[in-house]
């Protein structure tokens, strides 16, 4: 149902996972951010992958609950990021990306937590981080 888009990096790839960690949907009143979408790497190609998906990716017995919206959202913020210079894709890929999304400004990421409902650091290859 929600193939790969394959998309190319214009910037450095730590300044789109950084942007992405702060587009998805909010709980504005306890502040709190859902990160949609996450930047992914296989095979040295680069892809805008929803969170959904990555479980899908990551365990063949994930259940696929992404839906329609789920595909629009991804979409829109796919077409927010080529409209910010941060990537290029072929847009007939997106269709359609008229889906609003809320991006968080990042002079206000301080004040709002983000909780992703993806392991991140499973997907970057990155180290827990010791407390």
């Amino acid at each position: 149902m929600a193939e790969l888009i394959e998309v190319k990096l214009k910037n450095l790839d730590k300044v789109i996972k950084e942007t992405l960690s702060r587009i998805g949907i909010p709980n504005k009143k306890e502040k709190i951010l859902y990160p949609s979408c996450y930047l992914y790497e296989q095979d040295g190609k680069h892809y805008i992958v929803h969170f959904k998906k990555l479980f899908m990716l990551e365990r063949e017995d994930a259940y696929d609950n992404m839906c329609e919206e789920d595909i629009e959202r991804r979409n829109a913020i796919i077409y927010c990021l080529k409209q910010w210079g941060l990537i290029e894709v072929d847009e007939s890929t997106i269709e359609p990306h008229n889906k609003y999304v809320f991006v968080l400004p990042f002079k206000e990421k301080k004040s709002w937590q983000l909780k992703h409902k993806y392991n991140v650091r499973t997907l970057h290859n990155e180290e827990p981080k010791e407390e």
